[in-house]
């Protein structure tokens, strides 16, 4: 899931995650539900954002 800088819209929510406002619209809030949360990181580019269920633990990715 890529993040975007845009202005909030009706309906969107805002979350504080990390010292960052996060800004999530109804579509993207029930996609990460339904993942299992997300996860911001850091990586040398700057933070980013990563649907749980995309994590690659023990699996063969």
């Amino acid at each position: 899931m890529g993040l975007a800088l845009d202005e909030p819209k009706e309906g969107d929510q805002t979350y504080q995650v990390n010292g960052m406002n996060v800004i999530v619209d109804p579509f993207a809030m029930t996609i990460i539900k339904d993942a299992g949360g997300l996860a911001i990181k850091s990586n040398i580019f700057g933070p980013m954002a990563e649907l749980e269920s995309a994590s690659c633990g023990s699996c063969s990715c």
